[in-house]
């Protein structure tokens, strides 16, 4: 049985981006499973259910349990590194690389090299992907999940004090003209719309649509675009993602 594992930063990265191909996949057999390296300690909180770091945190893991049941994968043992400085953390390589080594996957789903919208934990978590992957004696296949060019404009333009003076990333390089490989994820929108909800702590009036600015999620639950990180991987992937089709009716 294939397994594949997605890193994401915080909870309900995970929701957005890669929920409809871990419902596929789960749906034929995979084994998925799901870290967030941060426990999300320093969201707002919509739902007036934690109001200290600590409870925050333990409600977030919480949340990404319900999420993964809904997709069918499992919640892995977060780190629980500081949400807000993953690049500052010495210790983020080597959770990574222990998370990695410890799941063992045939596929690594994380975040793209623009962070969806250019979030520092985001970019932080890209890059301790890449070089633990790339210390790897035997890496896994890795994709990098994308989205169209400028789509996530406006929450670059919502999350703009934290993305650094000048960001990281510029808006036009966010999100890529054309994939390498696209996931039409109709057959599990619900799945992954259901995923979004169990995360209500980060949604204002418990809205699913609402954790973004207009029109993102809709745009969300058609299909998931994936970079490849490594050409020579393109044969072993195009067949892995031929198991993960055949669940779409």
């Amino acid at each position: 049985m294939p397994r594949i594992l997605a890193l994401v930063p915080h909870p309900d990265d995970e929701a957005y981006s890669v929920a409809g191909t871990l419902a596929l996949a789960a749906r034929v057999g995979w084994s998925c499973t799901v870290i967030a390296v941060s426990a999300g300690e320093a969201g707002q909180c919509h739902n007036g259910a934690a109001a200290d770091p600590a409870a925050l945190a333990d409600l977030r893991l919480a949340e990404l349990a319900r999420s993964c049941a809904v997709l069918g994968a499992e919640a892995g043992p977060s780190p629980r590194l500081p949400d807000g400085g993953l690049a500052r953390d010495p210790r983020l390589s080597d959770a990574v690389a222990a998370a990695i080594r410890a799941a063992a996957p045939d596929l690594l789903l994380t975040l793209g090299p623009d962070g969806a919208y250019g979030h520092p934990d985001h970019l932080a978590l890209h890059r301790a992907v890449v070089a633990a992957v790339e210390a790897a004696p035997a890496p896994p296949a890795v994709l990098f999940a994308a989205f169209p060019s400028g789509l996530f404009r406006p929450q670059y333009d919502l999350c703009r004090p934290i993305l650094g003076d000048p960001p990281a990333v510029a808006p036009a390089d966010l999100g890529v003209e054309r994939p390498d490989f696209r996931i039409p994820i109709a057959a599990v929108a619900d799945r992954k719309l259901a995923a979004l909800a169990a995360h209500a702590s980060q949604l204002p009036g418990g809205d699913p649509a609402a954790i973004f600015p207009p029109g993102i999620v809709p745009a969300l639950l058609r299909d998931e675009w994936f970079l490849l990180r490594c050409p020579a991987d393109m044969a072993r992937v195009a067949r892995l993602l031929l198991d993960i089709e055949a669940a779409c009716p």
